[in-house]
């Protein structure tokens, strides 16, 4: 299976550099021109199935995608971003401030720290692992699209590349990004990481 993990486009808290997890927002103006973008990039993959996590700002961008190229979204809960919980809304030097214990915590092992009310990176990765797999049983010969967010991505490329979740933050997802993946039943491989030549300047 060619899996293409696509992240959302941008929203006015990505924009104001704020913790973002289940918040139903909507995209800006710029992740509107960054989802037509992305149905441009991905014109030339056709056919494809196309998956969204069910978080509002994912489905919006896969709803573009849906329209521009006739293509059915079929919402999917594995690919979800993590719940933030009460860290929902923060800028980071907010986030340190509030809750220094978790920040603690998420320095030495981001993996295992699991955000005040929330998930932990590992159970992202868990549930979204399985998600993966779905996919993989349901389309082994075809192409995916997967449209969901940046947490989700990094633990799902950190499970291919085989490195530990501590070491995330060395994987970076802009938005509007493509990711593209090629897996088997006994094979994983990274084809591309953050792809973004085809985003308006």
């Amino acid at each position: 299976m060619k899996l293409f993990l696509v992240r959302h486009g941008e929203t006015p808290p990505n924009r104001a550099g704020r913790i973002l997890g289940l918040c139903g927002v909507r995209l800006t103006s710029t992740g509107r021109m960054q989802a037509r973008a992305l149905a441009c990039a991905l014109h030339g993959e056709l056919p494809f199935l196309l998956y969204a996590s069910p978080v509002a700002r994912a489905l919006e961008t896969a709803q573009t995608i849906s329209t521009a190229l006739d293509v059915p979204v079929e919402p999917l809960e594995g690919l979800a971003e993590a719940d933030a919980g009460e860290l929902e809304g923060l800028t980071g030097p907010e986030m340190r401030e509030r809750h220094p214990e978790f920040a603690r915590r998420w320095d030495e092992d981001p993996g295992a720290a699991r955000m005040p009310g929330g998930e932990s990176l590992a159970e992202v990765q868990r549930r979204a692992w399985s998600a993966v797999e779905h996919l993989l049983a349901r389309n082994a010969g075809g192409t995916v699209v997967a449209v969901t967010h940046n947490f989700t991505i990094q633990t799902i490329v950190c499970r291919v590349l085989g490195i530990p979740l501590r070491n995330f933050r060395r994987l970076r997802q802009e938005v509007g990004s493509i990711t593209r993946l090629e897996l088997t039943a006994s094979s994983m491989a990274v084809l591309s990481l953050n792809e973004t030549a085809h985003l308006p300047a």
